[in-house]
This record gives C-alpha cells, structure tokens and sequence, in this order.
C-alpha cells in the first residue's frame, strides 16, 4: 500500500488564486486581472484594512485599488505608472514578488532594424537635417527657395510703390546756405525738416483755421421756425431724404446744397425759413417752395 503524503499548500495556493506559467498563457488578462483582484482584497481584509487605509499607506489614489480588486484592466494607469505601484502593493499586503505582474499590460517590443542605406529611408519623416546627405540637399532647397520667395516679394512691394528702397531726403534748400551760421540761424532753418516738433508749436488757432479750410462750402445750416403744424419734404444732395408732418417749433438740420424744400401750407414770414442765418426766399411763382444752389466756390 503506497501512501503519500501531502504538504498543506500556502494560502495563495490553497485557494486557486497563484496560477502557473502554463496556466496564465490558457487565462486571459480579464480573468487574471479578476483572480488577482480577489487575492488582494481577501488578503487586505485578513490585515483589516479598509481601501482608504491602503491608499493612503502606499500612498496610491483608491480609484487604482479599486479597479485591480475589481479586475477593471481598462481603468489602470499606463504600464510605466503600473509597475512601480505594484511592488508597493505585493510589500504592504505580504504578497510573493512578482505575482501581481500579469496585470500589467504587455510590452510592446520595439526591434530596431538596421538601416537601410541609400534611399530606401529617404522619407520627408525620416529625415536628419545636417546628418546625412539627404537631408542637407532639403534644408538647402527649402533656404533658396524662402529667399527666392522674399526676393520676389520685394521686387512686387517695390513695383506698387509700397516698399520705399530708398531713404526720405532732406530738404537741402531750407539749410541756410550761409558759411558759417549762428546756431539760432541754424535751428531755425531746420524746423522745416521736423514736421513733429512744427505741429506741437502750432497753436489753436492755426488748428481750426486748417479745419475750416477742409470744410466744404456747400455745408450749412438749415433752420426752420414753424408757427403751427406743416408737412415738410426735404431733398439734398449729402444724401438727405426728409418728409414729415411737424408741428410748432423750430427745426434745426445740418445738410449740403443743393436742397429743395417744400412747406405745406406756406409760411406767411422769410425768417421762418434761414440758410446759415440768412432768410431764404420762395422760389418765384411756387408758394412754399424754397432752393438752395450749389456753392461755385
């Protein structure tokens, strides 16, 4: 009679949770990450810790604890954050090293292939600028083409008279052509040549006579004094089309001549109606009917 003895098992062991190389390969990674998930909860609660305690004794936000005690592999950081919190974990719960890496997700292996040479790597992503032959012939093309480009944007600017190539001269004649002038003399002369310094000495005055010289003459005033209710149509060439019923009162429009102006009924005085201060007269032979000409000046 043969008998054979059995050794009991380890916990992790004893209850189905530790699986062998052979049979991670026939597992999934959802059902590891479950088999795994169940063996640290279980273990965590055996110390009596609760999911705050843990998180913050390894210092691992909870939302990651939960989700590998709860097998949610789609919740889990990166694998580079991963695995440098699973040893944590496996130390805090006196776990085996290393048994909580199925969790991770698999490495993806880079192979670094030789290079090819000649144009077979010759790819607008794949080219090292002053390093190789290839991508010194294109940092060349693409500097003479940009300066074949500006080039010939100059040359444009410069045919439409918006580029200046050459600097603004001076006025050579308001320098005093004296040998030796007074310093006095000279500054005075070369006021001319500083149309800043011109326009801070200029005074009020000389303001408002500029503005009123840029003034068209046939800009004015039109003034009406109405003694009771009348219909009113004015016509000007600024544009101003007016036709309203008005009662008492006065009426004050800035307009641009020529203008036609017809009052139903009539007014019985000329200064009702005034130009710039001037009474107007009705046109001849037309009641109510009042004309200003368009200024020759």
């Amino acid at each position: 009679m043969n008998l054979r003895l059995r050794f009991p098992r380890r916990w992790w062991t004893r209850s189905g949770l530790a699986l062998k190389g052979a049979d991670r390969d026939s597992v999934s990674r959802e059902d590891q990450a479950r088999i795994l998930g169940a063996m640290i909860r279980e273990h965590r609660e055996l110390l009596g810790l609760t999911l705050r305690d843990l998180a913050t004794q390894i210092r691992i936000t909870t939302p990651v604890l939960e989700a590998l005690e709860r097998g949610w592999i789609d919740r889990l950081p990166e694998r580079a954050y991963l695995a440098s919190m699973l040893p944590q974990i496996e130390r805090r719960l006196e776990l085996p090293s290393g048994c909580l890496d199925p969790v991770l997700p698999v490495a993806v292996s880079h192979s670094r292939r030789k290079p090819v040479r000649g144009f077979g790597r010759f790819t607008p992503g794949s080219i090292d600028v002053f390093t190789t032959w290839q991508g010194s012939v294109v940092y060349g093309a693409v500097m003479l083409f940009s300066l074949v480009a500006i080039n010939r944007q100059q040359q444009t600017l410069a045919r439409q008279n918006s580029l200046a190539l050459e600097p603004l001269r001076a006025n050579i004649q308001a320098i005093p052509s004296a040998s030796n002038p007074s310093a006095s003399d000279a500054g005075f002369a070369l006021e001319s040549l500083r149309p800043l310094e011109q326009a801070r000495q200029r005074l009020p005055q000389d303001w408002l006579k500029g503005v009123a010289s840029s003034v068209s003459p046939n800009d004015g005033v039109l003034q009406l004094l109405l003694n009771k209710p009348s219909q009113l149509k004015i016509d000007s060439e600024g544009g101003d089309r007016v036709q309203l019923e008005a009662g008492k009162g006065q009426l004050t429009l800035q307009l641009r001549a020529p203008i036609n102006l017809t009052i139903t009924p009539p007014p019985e005085e000329n200064k009702q109606v005034m130009w710039n201060g001037v009474p107007l007269q009705q046109v001849a032979k037309r009641a109510g009917v009042y004309r200003v000409e368009k200024s020759s000046l």
